[in-house]
């Protein structure tokens, strides 16, 4: 089943996502570039189940690693906070990742290239590296962060 392409708004410091006026269904690389940001900024959860807790690692736990004031102060803090979330998010989607999906939704690994820093704005680039590519283009994944001070 194809994915819906959507868009992303972190601009009021809340992750948002809109389907725009003509959503459209998308498959191959940027259906796993779209999979790959919702698993970024998916909370890992911990429930009540009988009398036991059980915990849902499924996630890049992003916000719980970047928004943190001592954090978003340092910017090779910054940098290990977002490595450390995409490393969880590549490990949820290879756990989770079902067998029956195409080669170019598959994700293969990724990893955070590079960080600017403009005016309280962080933008995090991170290449996807899906297992099959369908161009020469990088898949990258533009992520700005509100910076708050």
């Amino acid at each position: 089943m194809a994915d819906i392409d959507f868009i992303t708004d972190l601009t009021d410091g809340t992750f948002k996502i809109a389907l725009g006026e003509n959503p459209v269904e998308i498959i191959g690389n940027r259906a796993l570039v779209n999979r790959f940001e919702l698993t970024f900024m998916t909370k890992s959860r911990t429930f009540i189940l009988g009398d036991k807790y059980v915990t849902d690692n499924f996630g890049g736990n992003a916000q719980k690693f970047i928004s943190q004031p001592q954090v978003l102060n340092n910017l090779q803090s910054i940098s290990a906070a977002i490595a450390t979330a995409v490393d969880l998010t590549v490990q949820s989607m290879l756990n989770d990742q079902p067998g029956n999906i195409p080669d170019t939704e598959k994700l293969s690994s990724a990893e955070l290239i590079s960080l600017d820093i403009v005016n309280d704005m962080i933008n995090a680039i991170i290449q996807i590296v899906p297992v099959e590519t369908e161009s020469y283009d990088i898949l990258k994944l533009n992520l700005p962060i509100t910076r708050y001070e």
